[in-house]
């Protein structure tokens, strides 16, 4: 993840807005009880840094998320015209994370049961 790309402006604004507006919805339903029994969201530094990923995602190493113990990995499409383009990767397959609405995607919901 390069944290130090070439950011321009309103574009990259808006990008990083939407990285931080589903996980803070994500982690507002862990921390309201609205998310699947299990999964966990810490917090692992006190400021969050952005970064794109290789394959030219946006996402953040200040908060760890976990599912039964298993590490998952969130991030959002580059420039998506989507509400909640939120993913979340594990085991080199990505699964939406919420529908258009911010609610859980039955996709995700369905990935999670075979942990």
């Amino acid at each position: 993840m390069n944290i130090d790309y070439t950011r321009v402006i309103p574009r990259d604004l808006f990008n990083e807005a939407k990285l931080l507006k589903c996980l803070g919805v994500l982690t507002l339903k862990i921390h309201d009880n609205q998310a699947p029994e299990g999964l966990k969201v810490e917090q692992t530094n006190n400021f969050f840094k952005i970064g794109l990923t290789d394959d030219g995602s946006l996402k953040t190493n200040s908060l760890e998320f976990t599912y039964k113990d298993e590490f998952l990995s969130f991030q959002t499409t580059y420039n998506s015209k989507n509400n909640f383009p939120l993913y979340c990767y594990f085991d080199y397959c990505e699964y939406l994370v919420f529908d258009e609405k911010g609610n859980f995607n039955n996709e995700f919901i369905e990935f999670l049961t075979t942990l």
